[in-house]
């Protein structure tokens, strides 16, 4: 199973898709997936809860208050990210990357990638907090760029939900 250590993310319009390249420079064997509308919008859905649950900060904020800090730490995540935006040599070949898993141990997340028809993972990588955030953020600005209806934010926040009347 590979390793990805670095991520790198193109936005094709003539696919409808967005490829993930992974390791694309840093001298480790390449991969690459393309990732659907339908994988990314669950991906981008399941992140509220799966950092409701890791972040200290946001689980230990009042409720009413949490979307907002994990908006919060996303936006401080994406602002520390080193972005280099320039043409890519792509390949023709790309898994069609089919689940993505996240799991927590050690203040560390690893995701695992599934592909194609086979049942054994195609790659892992492990990731902190913050770089678990830069790649949601690249996941979302790829669903805003191919308009795939993503939200605005990532996270919601507490001035969204219905008002408690008491």
């Amino acid at each position: 199973m590979l390793n990805i250590a670095s991520f790198t993310f193109q936005y094709d319009q003539h696919e409808d898709r967005i490829r993930l390249i992974g390791n694309l420079s840093n001298g480790q064997p390449r991969i690459d997936f393309w990732l659907t509308r339908r994988l990314c919008l669950r991906i981008l859905g399941a992140a509220d809860q799966l950092v409701q649950q890791t972040s200290e900060r946001v689980s230990h904020s009042p409720r009413e208050h949490r979307g907002a800090m994990a908006q919060f730490e996303h936006e401080q995540a994406r602002q520390a990210m080193q972005v280099e935006e320039a043409p890519l040599k792509t390949r023709d070949r790309a898994m069609l990357l089919h689940r993505l898993d996240a799991s927590f141990r050690d203040g560390r997340y690893q995701l695992t990638f599934f592909a194609g028809d086979r049942e054994e993972a195609a790659a892992t990588s492990i990731l902190n907090y913050a770089e678990l955030h830069q790649v949601l953020h690249l996941i979302h600005r790829g669903c805003e760029v191919l308009e795939w209806g993503a939200p605005p934010k990532l996270f919601s926040s507490g001035a969204e939900e219905a008002p408690t009347l008491q």
